[in-house]
């Protein structure tokens, strides 16, 4: 695949601006960028879901698939065999091949053919046994006879990554795929894709599988791509000298600056001096006071064209986040008692659990897709009520929840009104101090909420628990469609935050920080206590 600086734009948006980049038989790129900068835009345009403005991409005969995030609403009624087999376009090549077959004649010969050819490619005859393969391989355990609109988020996309993994197209464009995907799911798409010998870009924010897969970065910043030949961990490593490199430079810049203000004022005064300074005699005051002078004004001048021209490179410094959630620690009953639950709806439900969640315990909630993680946390949290047993959650504890949705709502409201909603009673100075904190200036007050970034938004949301003097913490999938920055923010609450914590989540490097104590496994209730407990059991 060759593009040629491609242009597009989305309402009016320039988003992508003259990009240019190749991609070689079986690399296996990373598309990295802050969220905005235009990567799905990009492999929209590369699957063809959108038109380019200018440009060209040359597919040089290679074909492309695309996995999308969403099953249209349109196909909900679909049985999940039949919508795969519909998008993978398997039934209609089937049915063309019955009609061919039944009237093969010499006319029909070379479409017969063309249809075949098509129908090996897509290894038609195995189509039933790879479809077995890759949906075990998925953990997608659920009836194919059943409609799509009984799946879950993580069901969609294990029955969009079939269809995509049964399409066998020579580039695989792969937005988010882990997203919502169980761990055993994760795993074996690991380990599918980096054995694959098709070429693919993958926008990901999970480190571990960008780390077992790709061998090259696509940053995509200001519209374009810049390029680094290396694995993710090593460009993290890279980025980060960048970053060394530019504070440098910056710094050196600025201390330049006002060495030359310094020499600049110096000059003058001399020049003043030397101006003001009386001579005894005419011809002494024309010889000395005329050639000082016009030293002093040539060392002016000389100064500030240096100053004109020495620039100051733009440079944003990294203001790390000093979380503080002002609770304490100590008094009052903060455990949440889990008795004889069990939890769900409709013809769904999940095993007894009984659990006993102490201040400060780590819990880790796993189980596969659609097996009741958070229909558990929405008992928990009032939402759903039990179908047996009961959830006693202690006077003193103060639950805050953030979840991939919370992280999405697009609010009118604006910072100062979304940081104070639902709260009547509050001190503006201690607000303003509170944003402050969290890296918001007295100006960014009046932004609003649907204008600020993931990072932006994680900052906010993280302020408004803090402001609430939470001392639970409820984390379901947070780092889905984050950025880096907001990843990474995150990371930070989940290692500082010294309350309880109860989380939901297949981000590898998140569990390995958040290093749970106590591990539900919510497919048959049980529970393993790992070595860093802090309680006697």
């Amino acid at each position: 695949m060759i593009v040629k600086n491609i242009n597009v734009s989305i309402n009016g948006k320039h988003i992508l601006d003259n990009l240019s980049f190749s991609l070689g038989t079986g690399e296996k790129i990373c598309l990295v960028g802050v969220n905005g900068s235009g990567k799905s835009t990009l492999l929209k345009a590369l699957s063809g879901v959108i038109d380019i403005d200018l440009g060209v991409i040359n597919l040089n005969g290679s074909k492309v698939s695309y996995l999308r995030q969403e099953i249209p609403h349109e196909y909900d009624e679909y049985s999940i065999i039949d919508y795969i087999k519909f998008e993978t376009g398997i039934d209609n090549l089937e049915k063309k091949l019955r009609e061919l077959e039944n009237k093969l004649t010499e006319d029909n010969m070379d479409e017969y053919g063309e249809i075949l050819n098509t129908y090996l490619s897509l290894d038609g005859y195995s189509f039933d046994n790879n479809l077995e393969i890759i949906l075990s391989g998925l953990k997608l355990n659920k009836d194919l006879h059943a409609k799509v609109k009984t799946l879950s988020g993580g069901e969609k996309i294990k029955v969009l990554l079939s269809i995509l993994l049964l399409k066998n197209e020579d580039v695989m464009l792969l937005d988010e795929p882990t997203n919502n995907l169980d761990s055993n799911a994760i795993l074996w798409l690991e380990e599918y894709l980096k054995n694959s010998g098709k070429a693919m870009i993958i926008v990901s924010h999970d480190e571990v599988f960008l780390n077992n897969i790709v061998t090259k970065i696509f940053e995509l910043d200001d519209g374009k791509i810049n390029e680094y030949n290396m694995g993710y961990n090593d460009y993290l490593f890279q980025k980060d000298i960048e970053y060394q490199n530019q504070r440098e430079v910056y710094e050196q810049a600025i201390s330049d600056k006002l060495k030359l203000k310094r020499q600049l004022q110096k000059a003058k005064e001399w020049s003043s001096k030397g101006n003001n300074k009386s001579a005894h005699n005419d011809n002494d005051k024309i010889a000395n006071n005329f050639a000082k002078e016009r030293t002093n004004n040539k060392s002016v001048s000389k100064i500030s064209k240096a100053l004109d021209k020495l620039s100051v490179p733009d440079f944003e410094e990294k203001k790390p986040i000093k979380f503080f959630f002002n609770f304490d620690n100590k008094k009052g009953n903060k455990n949440i008692v889990i008795r004889d639950l069990i939890c769900g709806y409709d013809n769904f439900s999940t095993p007894l659990i009984n659990m006993v969640i102490e201040f400060g315990d780590r819990i880790e909630i796993m189980g596969g897709n659609g097996s009741g993680k958070s229909t558990l946390i929405n008992t928990i949290m009032g939402r759903i009520k039990p179908i047996s047993g009961d959830v006693v959650i202690g006077n003193d504890a103060k639950i805050g929840y953030i979840s991939q949705d919370t992280l999405e709502v697009n609010s009118d409201d604006t910072v100062l009104e979304w940081l104070t909603k639902g709260i009547e009673d509050y001190d503006l100075s201690f607000i303003f101090t509170l944003l402050d904190k969290f890296n918001f200036s007295y100006d960014d007050r009046d932004k609003k909420y649907k204008n600020l970034s993931p990072g932006e938004r994680t900052r906010i949301n993280l302020a408004k628990l803090a402001l609430n003097k939470i001392n639970i913490l409820i984390l379901d999938e947070v780092t889905n469609h984050l950025d880096k920055e907001a990843i990474d923010l995150i990371y930070e609450l989940i290692s500082s935050f010294e309350g309880t914590i109860i989380s939901i989540s297949h981000n590898r490097k998140y569990n390995e920080i958040l290093n749970p104590n106590i591990v539900l496994d919510i497919s048959n209730g049980s529970l393993v206590y790992k070595e860093n407990n802090h309680r006697s059991l």
